[in-house]
């Protein structure tokens, strides 16, 4: 954090209304002001009337308060007797970020004013614009990732595979914002929202960083066979690469984390020094996350089971977000809730195949064919598949 030794801040307030009726002019706010050891934490300070404008000045920490009774004749509704606008300048900036929080407590718990409002403060802007690059840098590089892992280990239809339907509405919505590259880009990852970006990866770990889950396949384990297949599934290369680049470095703890700051930044909230620093630790750990599994995207190699997981893991999403508005997991179409589907083998799991003394006809093969082609979930049909429906 860069601050020019010439930088002054400015902290901006209005307050309406104090209990004590005492205060109701600019000369007695100052005195309301100047008794508080506390909220100058000890230092001297001297009392200034410069041209009618009334303040205090602490030397020592490089902070000058003044202030103005503010005209409430014309109030409409409400109507108050007292009202102060303070102007409170600094260019140290550690001593007015906490200089600003005792002075709002001392209104409010002391002074006991009803209204208060912060009109100006350039402390909180100065750590927004500190922490939005990291932020921006961060987004952009789990974009990045993202178009970079699904199109090179699933494929180029990655997004209509993996993407939810609240997804996908949203980026038909912010598809009517056209600019110069829109006829020419892709922009599907382009318009996701900062948690609709960590919830692609974080749900593709959710099989192993859910005991309940991990309990419930075990639960249903009924044959070594079903043993031998949770056993694969917890040991794949998806899994493993997942579970070693993302939930073991906390990847999810710390991008919801860095969401919550992130909105704050967003609809300009009031910062304090910690969230510049925190935010400063996040954005450093998530980016180290992200370039170490990218490095990695060219030694992976996924089975088509694996490849299926990646869509299946957004589909058990879909249910719990709908699970959520009291819908059934039997209730829920995914050929609805999805725009499309892998291209390639239909992995679905085990399937206990029964003995058939029928052999599968060339009209059952064309049925089915036609039935997988109109759900569009795949282009191929299974032995097993047909084994079933003969």
């Amino acid at each position: 954090m860069k601050i020019e030794n010439e930088t002054s801040f400015l902290f901006e307030i209005l307050c309406i209304e104090p209990q004590d009726n005492d205060i109701q002019t600019e000369h007695a706010m100052v005195k309301a002001l100047a008794y508080s050891s506390k909220l100058w934490s000890g230092n001297e300070v001297i009392e200034v009337n410069t041209q009618n404008v009334y303040g205090l000045t602490d030397n020592k920490a490089g902070i000058s308060l003044f202030l103005k009774t503010l005209d409430t004749s014309k109030m409409l509704t409400d109507y108050s007797d007292s009202a102060f606008i303070l102007y409170i300048e600094g260019t140290q900036f550690k001593t007015l970020e906490t200089f600003r929080l005792r002075l709002v407590r001392h209104l409010k718990t002391t002074l006991n004013f009803l209204h208060i409002r912060i009109l100006t403060d350039d402390i909180s802007t100065f750590i927004a614009n500190e922490l939005y690059p990291k932020i921006n840098k961060v987004e952009s590089s789990l974009r990045r990732y993202l178009t970079k892992f699904f199109i090179q280990r699933v494929g180029i239809n990655w997004w209509e595979a993996t993407a939810t339907r609240m997804m996908v509405e949203k980026i038909k919505l912010r598809g009517d914002r056209s600019d110069e590259y829109t006829d020419l880009v892709n922009e599907d990852v382009s318009l996701v929202d900062f948690d609709d970006l960590g919830e692609l990866i974080y749900k593709q770990t959710s099989g192993f960083n859910q005991p309940e889950k991990i309990i419930d396949n075990i639960i249903h384990i009924k044959s070594y066979e079903d043993l031998l297949i949770f056993q694969n599934e917890l040991q794949g290369n998806y899994t493993k690469y997942f579970k070693e680049f993302f939930q073991d470095k906390y990847f999810e703890q710390r991008w919801k984390e860095l969401h919550r700051i992130r909105n704050k930044v967003a609809h300009q909230r009031t910062f304090f020094q910690y969230y510049l620093e925190r935010g400063s630790e996040l954005t450093d750990a998530l980016l180290q996350i992200i370039y170490e599994a990218e490095g990695k995207i060219d030694e992976i190699v996924f089975s088509i089971g694996e490849k299926d997981a990646i869509r299946q893991a957004t589909i058990d999403a879909v249910y719990e977000y709908q699970s959520e508005d009291g819908l059934n997991k039997e209730d829920i179409d995914t050929d609805i809730d999805f725009r499309g589907g892998l291209r390639g083998l239909k992995v679905i799991g085990k399937i206990t195949i029964p003995l058939r003394d029928k052999y599968i006809t060339e009209q059952l093969v064309i049925d089915e064919l036609e039935d997988a082609i109109d759900k569009k979930y795949t282009h191929f049909v299974g032995l097993k598949c047909l084994l079933l429906h003969s």
